[in-house]
């Protein structure tokens, strides 16, 4: 249980990851003015997207890591 957990919390963290990248290609490919696309880590959309799911799979980690 305890490797399961740990493997779970990195998907989930991973997974996060990769949802908030391809959110954020698929925006620069709306984009059409001639700026470069940045991605903006700190807004609503990226902790709803991507840091609440990252701390959830990183919490379930160390969850899966403290266990006996």
């Amino acid at each position: 249980m305890r490797i399961f957990l740990v493997v779970l919390g990195v998907l989930i963290s991973a997974g996060a990851l990769l949802v908030w990248l391809y959110l954020n290609a698929l925006a620069a490919g709306w984009n059409t003015s001639n700026a470069k696309p940045s991605i903006n880590w700190l807004n609503k959309e990226a902790l709803l997207w991507f840091w609440l799911p990252f701390a959830l799979g990183l919490a379930v980690a160390f969850f899966g890591w403290k266990r006996q």
